[in-house]
């Protein structure tokens, strides 16, 4: 990472990138692989730097990436560019040369932004790809569906689960061959507790609002049918699809209620019916929604905002009628189990386009449960890459020597089974393998909760979690010698780390700390910190123009500013704001005819943008050489620049360079 054109310093590395692989303290770049040998451009003592190496960077910092744009530029800019580039590689030459690579704090940052960086890189990207443009297309419809849950824990063993799953398609059929009613089956056989009032139905839905399978037997089962038995983490389901209709895009919504109780002013249901109705009239007549919610709704959450609930998912008899609804539109009134109900939409915020949808739908994959299967893709290539070899026998014999206490995150290994720690459990590679002891090791240092039911479960668990776990390490590790890219960016962000923490060393925190040489600095070139005529001032501020001039009316009239803040502070501190402040002729902040009044000079209001102010001049002051308490801000600006300027010519001279001018004049040709 290097400096843009205009400026000859590091560029901040993005807090938000942060990412992984282990890391000798050596440049990432001597890692490469074999390729076609690009021409030579630059020549240091103990480094080059190739044609194609520019080229990249240059393409990266001066045209997003590009190649082709920057094909126009001038010799003259990459000349600049190149100036740059040059300063930047001996800034680092020089951090290495001072060992900043190798301290604890280095290690410690690097590694951090190690971890985020590698994280696009460890995906199926082809696998994630078909799920963005998958989930798109689904978010582009509404499904109303109901379900029947039968229980069934994760973890259950293989006879439980046929059980389970036979059960189910039993139901099944009795639906579709012997046309029982969906609705009564599920509020007779769904161990789902809504079942009883909704009768299993969910209401409307869209993409990501459901667990991933269940999702996706709701979009893949045709309307009117119900899908075969499909398996969540809650256990087996009946997806039964009662509509499918376009989705116009995310809908807020608001509603009026009117409740049953003696809390409410409906006693009775009569009563209810009369009271929404009555309040159904006046909104056909023109009454305005928000308000009559303010003044009727028994729920005072959403009563206090006009009735707004949002854009989340609502009761499913809600639902319904906002997927039918326009924007601007209200329900008739209906019955939920809460009370009657009168709903309006508010707004509608249409779909996207996929471009503009791709990294939101990307960011809810990571969150979503469908996440695995881009993940399950990326293991099942790694291990094909890597030759994967696994041994069942170890893993076996070591479920027979664990007891209990592995449930419960306590067991501790013995002395007695070492032959059988020492077994290998899988291999990959070369020269990579894990043995039980790798397993143990893992299991000792994470103590996973655990939620298994019995010891194979629970070795089973920890056992996925480590493979998943040491193949993508195994990968991280081969990645820079496989990706161009990543090794680049990572080189990238290592030179950056270094040359930030020298240039905070050498010219940031030391033009600062410094200050016998700031100080020394700032008298060898006074000449450089002139300023014209300028005024002190006491300054009032207000937003209330009124409440300004009555204050001006005050001072002039002899008040002490406690008086003027007590008269109209009191209630509000920030109605008069009063502040000391130093205006410079020359410099436009400031009407330049109150230069010539004297002090004790009140002035009149001035418009400043969305506030006022006035002025009462305290001291003038004439034209002349800042004092160095009045220059130090400027003074340490330049002096830093004063620093980087000397220390450049020492690096210059430490790392000197050469230029191949026939490569030069071929860039980006």
């Amino acid at each position: 990472m290097i400096p843009s054109m205009k400026r000859n310093y590091f560029l901040l590395i993005p807090v938000f990138l942060i990412f992984t692989i282990g890391f000798s303290g050596q440049s990432l770049a001597q890692s490469k692989k074999k390729k076609k040998k690009s021409k030579v451009l630059l020549t240091f003592d103990k480094e080059t730097v190739s044609k194609d190496e520019f080229e990249r960077v240059y393409a990266k910092n001066n045209s997003n990436g590009g190649k082709e744009n920057v094909k126009t530029h001038t010799p003259e800019q990459y000349r600049e560019y190149l100036d740059l580039y040059v300063n930047f590689k001996r800034k680092v030459f020089a951090a290495e040369a001072e060992g900043l690579q190798n301290t604890t704090a280095f290690k410690r940052e690097f590694e951090q932004y190690r971890k985020q960086l590698v994280q696009p890189y460890l995906s199926a990207k082809d696998v994630e790809d078909k799920l963005i443009q998958e989930a798109y297309d689904r978010s582009g419809y509404l499904i109303d569906a109901s379900h029947l849950l039968i229980r069934l824990a994760e973890d259950a063993s293989p006879d439980d689960t046929l059980a389970k799953y036979n059960n189910l398609l039993e139901i099944r059929d009795s639906i579709m061959v012997h046309d029982k009613d969906f609705a009564e089956m599920a509020k007779k056989y769904s161990e789902d507790p809504s079942a009883s009032k909704n009768e299993g139905n969910l209401g409307y839905f869209s993409a990501f609002a459901m667990v991933y399978p269940f999702e996706s037997a709701a979009y893949n089962t045709k309307v009117g049918e119900v899908s075969m038995p499909v398996r969540t983490q809650f256990g087996y389901h009946l997806v039964k699809v009662n509509d499918r209709i376009s989705n116009e895009g995310t809908k807020r919504a608001a509603h009026i209620i009117v409740r049953v109780g003696d809390r409410y002013s409906a006693s009775n249901d009569e009563k209810a019916k009369e009271i929404i109705n009555e309040i159904y009239e006046k909104l056909k007549s023109g009454g305005d929604f928000a308000e009559l919610a303010q003044q009727y709704s028994d729920d005072p959450n959403t009563a206090k905002r006009g009735g707004d609930l949002g854009t989340n998912r609502l009761l499913p008899a809600m639902e319904k009628y906002k997927y039918q609804l326009k924007a601007g539109s209200f329900s008739e009134p209906f019955k939920t189990s809460y009370g009657y109900h009168i709903l309006k939409v508010t707004e509608v915020s249409e779909r996207g386009s996929f471009d503009e949808s791709k990294a939101a739908l990307k960011q809810k994959i990571s969150r979503d449960s469908r996440s695995q299967i881009s993940k399950k893709a990326l293991l099942n290539r790694i291990k094909t890459e890597n030759k994967f070899q696994d041994y069942a026998a170890p893993l076996d014999s070591f479920k027979k020597v664990v007891d209990g206490n592995f449930l419960r995150a306590s067991w501790k290994p013995d002395t007695l089974h070492k032959g059988l720690y020492e077994q290998v459990l899988f291999s990959m590679g070369k020269d990579y393998k894990a043995t039980v002891q790798s397993l143990i090791d893992f299991y000792l240092k994470k103590r996973p909760r655990n939620t298994s039911s019995t010891i194979s479960a629970a070795v089973n668990k920890v056992y996925n979690n480590f493979l998943e776990s040491e193949l993508l390490a195994y990968e991280e590790k081969l990645l820079p010698e496989k990706n161009d890219e990543y090794r680049y960016l990572l080189q990238e962000y290592r030179d950056g780390i270094l040359l930030f923490t020298l240039m905070e060393k050498k010219v940031w925190k030391k033009a600062v700390e410094d200050t016998t040489g700031l100080q020394a600095f700032y008298e060898s070139n006074k000449d450089s910190f002139k300023a014209d005529a300028r005024i002190d001032v006491r300054e009032y501020r207000s937003s209330d123009k009124d409440a300004l001039a009555k204050a001006l009316t005050m001072l002039k009239a002899g008040s002490t500013e406690a008086q003027i803040d007590s008269a109209f502070n009191a209630e509000n501190p920030l109605n008069i704001r009063l502040t000391s402040m130093t205006y410079e002729k020359g410099q436009g902040l400031i009407d330049e005819a109150l230069f010539e009044e004297g002090e004790g000079h009140i002035s009149g209001i001035i418009e400043s943008g969305n506030f006022f102010r006035a002025v009462k001049i305290t001291e003038k002051r004439p034209a002349g050489i800042r004092t160095f308490d009045e220059a130090k801000s400027a003074a340490i600006t330049r002096y830093q620049d004063y620093l980087e300027k000397t220390w450049l010519e020492e690096l210059a001279n430490t790392y000197p360079v050469k230029i191949n001018e026939k490569t030069f004049s071929k860039l980006f040709k």
